[in-house]
């Protein structure tokens, strides 16, 4: 299976410039963390977006399978990780602010997905 996972979050207010340094010195770093089977794609910032709450920046993943969610949710408690390490890094940079605008979205490929035809009614 195939699916994209997208964590979109906001940096906090004047953080924006050390995030994309942060950033471009850990992106290799945060790519080796990722256990086989997932895939780091990249931190992205919207250029030009419809979701009003979505969040400016977005982390995408690769995933192979559900499966893949809880291995990356036990390795991201276990503190001695590679991946817990730099993820704790990277979220001090979120808007801890509880009104603040984030986001999770899991993508399914379509050509995998359950779909059904619907006939209309009436």
């Amino acid at each position: 299976m195939r699916f994209i996972a997208e964590f979109g979050f906001n940096v906090r207010v004047g953080r924006d410039e050390a995030f994309q340094r942060w950033l471009a010195a850990n992106e290799e770093r945060m790519a080796r963390s990722y256990p086989e089977g997932t895939e780091y794609l990249g931190t992205y910032t919207t250029v030009f977006t419809s979701e009003k709450k979505a969040g400016e920046y977005r982390v995408l993943e690769r995933l192979s399978s559900y499966a893949d969610l809880d291995k990356l949710a036990l390795i991201g408690k276990d503190d001695t990780t590679e991946y817990a390490k730099v993820w704790r890094e990277l979220t001090q940079f979120f808007d801890p602010d509880p009104r603040a605008d984030w986001s999770k979205v899991l993508l399914k490929g379509a050509t995998e997905a359950t779909v059904w035809d619907i006939e209309p009614v009436g």
